[in-house]
């Protein structure tokens, strides 16, 4: 089956030059990697007019297109029925793009492994991102977390870092939208299901991948996402949940009483129950815990900025601010 890779980049070149070498020690080669830049300037260009590989590469200058719309110019331009897509600043495992090719579904979702290398980092990746260990685990704990909190891999929410498609659902699906900024990708996917085309995980299509680094980059990341939501969408029910709890749990140990403590304390335990389990499992010493709320906060109370701000521009009818290539 062969398929083309479409990557987009822009002033990032020590880890375009990792996934490289990453493409390179694939146990099966692509039919060719098409790389779109949006206007580098940090030697990017120079990278790959000089790299030699064991497949054909193609560089298309697209001086400030955004995520969606350098991907929907490399796919135009691949040669392939059958694209794959990742970003740099990920790396794929030596068999991802086998594992992409072992199924005939119109789209193929492939999963993330989120790298700590930091004690942020780790906390990060613990509440904030679904766990491969978690697949097809149908405990009590975590299927109820998941479905009342947080995130889990599924064929119809793949992320531009590890998926694959045919050219005929990405023309149904009108390629990706390029009027968000940020969740293009899951859009995309989605709209291919809808569409009537079948999607399926791939548990073995894995690629490593690094979190932003600070605080401050990652409440921008999750503003950027729900405000990009919000503002195409219209979707500000979820926040209103989110809205309530975060309001009514500070106001139950105020005023609730005994009872009202006792309720928001056990909501609150509940919350982080997952996350410090999976800390547990991946060795994290319990020193670094207490990060574990504060990224959960971080992460809620960052898509209630963004969810209002979208709002606003969804009143303003205001057109969003260009989208960097890069989303991670």
């Amino acid at each position: 089956m062969a398929t083309s890779i479409v990557t987009t980049v822009r002033d990032d070149r020590d880890a375009l030059a990792d996934l490289l070498g990453d493409l390179e020690a694939q146990t099966v080669e692509p039919a060719e990697l098409v790389v779109v830049d949006a206007g580098s300037t940090d030697g990017t260009l120079e990278l790959l007019a000089g790299w030699r590989g064991p497949f054909p590469l193609r560089t298309i200058e697209a001086p400030g297109a955004n995520i969606s719309e350098g991907r929907n110019i490399g796919i135009e331009a691949a040669a392939s029925d059958r694209i794959a897509c990742t970003d740099a600043g990920c790396r794929p495992v030596p068999g991802w793009l086998e594992a992409l090719q072992s199924t005939d579904a119109d789209l193929a979702t492939g999963i993330y492994v989120v790298d700590g290398h930091t004690p942020l980092e780790r906390a990060l990746a613990v509440s904030l991102y679904p766990d491969p260990a978690e697949i097809g685990d149908e405990s009590p704990l975590v299927a109820l977390w998941q479905r009342l909190f947080g995130r889990r891999f599924e064929a119809d929410h793949a992320t531009g870092r590890s998926m694959a498609f045919s050219r005929r659902a990405w023309r149904a699906a009108g390629g990706f939208p390029e009027d968000l900024y940020a969740g293009e990708d899951v859009a995309f996917s989605q709209a291919i299901v809808e569409a009537g085309f079948q999607a399926q995980l791939v548990p073995g299509a894995v690629v490593r991948w690094r979190p932003r680094r600070g605080w401050g980059a990652n409440a921008r990341m999750y503003r950027s996402y729900a405000r990009g939501n919000v503002r195409v969408e219209g979707d500000f029910k979820r926040h209103l949940i989110r809205l309530a709890t975060w309001a009514g749990g500070p106001l139950l140990i105020w005023r609730g009483g005994p009872g009202g403590r006792l309720l928001a304390l056990l909501g609150a335990a509940a919350y982080v129950s997952l996350p410090l389990r999976r800390a547990r499992r991946a060795g994290i010493a319990a020193r670094e815990w207490w990060r574990i709320p504060l990224a959960i906060a971080l992460k809620d109370l960052s898509q209630l900025a963004g969810a209002i701000q979208g709002l606003g521009d969804r009143l303003r009818g205001a057109r969003q601010p260009r989208a960097e290539v890069r989303e991670d």
